[in-house]
């Protein structure tokens, strides 16, 4: 019985999870869809449809039960300091609705491993996994924003540069960026715009352009555009040089990523295969398994090897990283 109970509890969380990401890849498909509605005629003019009319897309129930929930935490200090980091991410959540996410997640796993028949403390690490995962995956995407900016930013410089040269001011330039270039530089360039449009000036939209994407060469760009306006100078001259130098960087560390491709899997593969090969043989043998579970002996031998896994992990990651 009690199983069951569980397993229907589960499936409910599963149910307002996927819903949850649904809901996320349709605003995704929805965002792209109004890009596209820009160069093509493919919506009907006579039925305008809820992107044209200004309205937000429907929610799915799972996320709109989140949202609900997550407006209760709203304002609390503990989780105000995700707001910044989900902005830089790109994910479109407010700080309490990825609190309410983390503990449905951490429910699941907790779950999941009851199914597997961990039991008392040795489901700690599933809560303690199932807390950090959505954390884990905002650190990630952001990584690969950030990543993105800095593979984007030449090409955005290069082409400010052409169209200042062509007799487009600054500002006509970024607004064609923010036209052409997909997300995180266009986006954010066109968000830029709007600041200083709507009297925000320069200096701080730019800066808090730097805020959205904290990158070293955006940064590097922006105090070069900031001196510029105090000394004046060629400003396509300056962009073009800035582009040689910010591409040149992205290759050496294209180079450097391809050359560590090999010592960052040995870290993923060492830190994983302790865990597949436990709870393989604890679904094929719970009986063998159950005593490092059970046992204090078994706690503490697994709490030695979560320590030293930890530690080979961190010290090959820090081999493997390459600053440039």
């Amino acid at each position: 019985m009690n199983q069951m109970i569980l397993g229907l509890f589960l499936l409910i969380g599963f149910t307002v999870l996927f819903g949850f990401i649904g809901s996320l890849l349709a605003l995704r498909r929805t965002k792209i869809a109004s890009r596209l509605d820009k160069y093509t005629m493919r919506v009907n003019q006579d039925e305008p449809s809820d992107l044209q009319a200004g309205k937000e897309p429907k929610l799915s129930a799972g996320r709109r039960l989140i949202a609900a929930v997550g407006s209760r935490f709203e304002g609390k200090s503990f989780i105000g300091r995700w707001e910044k980091e989900l902005e830089r991410a790109g994910l479109p959540l407010k700080a309490g609705e990825f609190f309410v996410l983390r503990l449905l997640v951490a429910g699941i796993m907790t779950g999941i491993g009851y199914l597997m028949h961990f039991q008392g403390i040795a489901l700690l690490p599933a809560l303690w996994v199932g807390y950090l995962l959505p954390k884990f995956y905002m650190k990630r995407r952001k990584e690969k924003r950030l990543a993105r900016c800095a593979s984007q930013l030449a090409v955005s410089l290069g082409t400010m540069a052409t169209a200042m040269r062509a007799g487009f001011s600054f500002m006509q330039a970024m607004q064609l960026v923010g036209r052409e270039v997909p997300d995180p530089i266009g986006p954010e360039f066109d968000r830029t715009l709007r600041e200083i449009n709507f009297g925000v000036p320069v200096e701080e939209a730019l800066q808090r352009l730097l805020e959205r994407l904290p990158d070293a060469d955006l940064e590097l760009v922006i105090t070069a555009l900031l001196v510029q306006r105090s000394t004046g100078g060629n400003l396509s001259e300056i962009l073009e040089s800035m582009q040689e130098t910010i591409h040149a960087r992205v290759r050496i560390q294209e180079e450097l990523k391809a050359l560590t491709a090999q010592g960052r899997l040995s870290a993923w593969i060492i830190s994983l295969l302790p865990i597949v090969l436990g709870v393989l043989i604890n679904l094929m043998n719970p009986e063998y398994f159950s005593p490092l579970l059970t046992h204090p002996i078994g706690w503490m031998l697994l709490g030695m090897g979560a320590v030293s896994g930890l530690i080979g992990w961190m010290a090959i990651r820090k081999i493997v990283r390459i600053e440039v």
